[in-house]
């Protein structure tokens, strides 16, 4: 994928992002800003330069006046879907009458739509005086300041900025489908959020690995070759893999390890953490607690607990694309395809070995169906946001150097209808695995959210497999 496409996809997503945005607000969904916190810091980490930014509610709830800040660097955001005066003045009366200003040299409104062409520097000079410098001009930024930031990063900050406002697009989606009126609807809508289950036990111990030990034991005996890391998820990976073990349903945070699955049942985990600091916890006491830092932990541990769980049914993770990918069955296969149900039975293929045109009989590469999980928590209830997608390898687990190129010429071959007809068979998919008690995630079909007396619109009636 080259800058000027990057570029064109970044510009599109963000002019949609703003478009819902404004639907939602108009609507009266005033609170949309809250949704979206936390799902704008890696973005804002990238383009201001603070790995220590986070979302301030996680100290103390309903934080006043201010959202996002990074106190080591002593930036902070208000996040807004208002662009009116009187909201950058309220915002600053709060900000000076709390003495942030002690702990924060600058502070930006970041509106979530288009903002004024102008703002009147006299009236926040008559309320900030010579205590704080707030430049209308520079700190209220808008989607549109973001964008021009994100324009002269290099290519691979950008694809990330890219793949954030992707998964910040879907929350918004589901966001403002979760919230429509009761009233009937004309015709049946399906969303890409299926509602999940998991275990109500999170087991929790003391890590007691060292990292330099870890990675000299990896060179050694696994022959790893990368350089020694500060990523400790990284070091717990080849800690276990030299007990002997890939296991993947666990997170980590704050030197300790979380899992869904009891320690006395995993002797790989058991040699890696101290006994004698296992407690179990009850899963609310992540997603439910009032930091938000513990909810995100929560949410990596049911990505950690999928990736475990889909092994079985021949399903890989790209950390790279960061989604996950439909494998071959064996090395033989040339062509893999799965049931499912939708309308009527059907077949998908999600697996195929691609011939090279010019030297036939050669593999040109090895597409594979894919598809990213989000999981979000709407009214009380946990969903796993489900976006397909395709991904392009050499040897069927590494990224072909094509991949970029055939993903956009892919999706340019594809409508609305094949979008949704993938969503609903990986959602199918992932619906039938069979979930063993005690530690398995159990999903269930997408939202349909028309009443159900409602009958299907004539496009729905398209046949199911109808692939390019």
């Amino acid at each position: 994928m080259d800058v000027l496409t990057v570029e064109n996809e970044l510009r599109q997503v963000v002019s949609r992002l703003v478009t819902q945005v404004e639907l939602a607000t108009k609507q009266g969904k005033l609170d949309i800003n809250l949704a979206l916190e936390d799902a704008l810091i890696p973005i804002l980490k990238e383009l201001f330069h603070l790995p220590k930014l986070h979302n301030l509610n996680a100290k103390q709830k309903n934080f006043p006046g201010i959202d996002l800040g990074d106190e080591f660097d002593r930036v902070a955001f208000q996040v807004t879907a208002t662009t009116d005066l009187e909201k950058i003045k309220k915002t600053l009366n709060v900000f000076i009458e709390k003495n942030y200003q002690s702990n924060f040299d600058e502070l930006y409104v970041l509106m979530l739509v288009k903002k004024q062409k102008s703002y009147s520097q006299l009236s926040i000079d008559k309320i900030i005086g010579d205590v704080f410098t707030f430049n209308t001009n520079t700190h209220v930024i808008d989607p549109g300041d973001i964008l021009a930031k994100a324009s002269n990063l290099r290519v691979t900050a950008q694809k990330r900025i890219l793949h954030e406002f992707k998964l910040i697009l879907g929350e918004i989606d589901g966001y403002l489908a979760l919230r429509e009126s009761t009233t009937e609807l004309p015709r049946a809508y399906t969303t890409n959020l299926a509602p999940i289950s998991f275990p109500n036990t999170v087991y929790v111990a003391q890590l007691t690995i060292v990292k330099k030990e870890v990675f000299e034991r990896a060179r050694a005996e696994l022959g790893y070759k990368g350089r020694r890391s500060s990523d400790m998820f990284l070091c717990v990976r080849l800690a276990l893999a030299l007990e002997g073990s890939q296991f993947s349903a666990w997170t980590f945070h704050d030197g300790k390890l979380f899992t869904f699955s009891n320690f006395d049942d995993h002797t790989a985990l058991m040699s890696i953490v101290d006994k004698g600091s296992i407690e179990e916890l009850d899963s609310n006491e992540l997603y439910d607690s009032e930091y938000v830092e513990y909810e995100n932990v929560f949410k990596s541990l049911l990505q950690g607990q999928v990736r475990e769980q889909v092994k079985d049914y021949c399903i890989g993770f790209d950390m790279f694309e960061k989604q996950y990918y439909f494998q071959p069955e064996d090395k033989e296969q040339i062509s893999r395809k799965e049931k499912w149900i939708g309308l009527k039975a059907a077949q998908r293929t999600v697996f195929e070995r691609v011939e090279s045109k010019k030297e036939p009989g050669k593999v040109a590469h090895f597409k594979h169906l894919s598809f990213q999980l989000t999981f979000v928590k709407i009214q009380d209830q946990f969903h796993a946001m489900i976006v397909p997608s395709w991904l392009y390898t050499y040897n069927t687990h590494r990224r072909s150097r094509f991949h970029d190129k055939l993903v956009s010429k892919q999706k340019g071959l594809e409508n609305n209808q094949a979008v949704r007809n993938l969503t609903r068979f990986v959602s199918y998919f992932l619906a039938q695995m069979d979930a063993q008690l005690g530690e398995s995630i159990k999903f269930e079909q997408l939202i349909q959210l028309a009443p159900e007396e409602n009958p299907l619109s004539s496009d729905d009636n398209v046949e199911e497999e109808a692939e390019v």
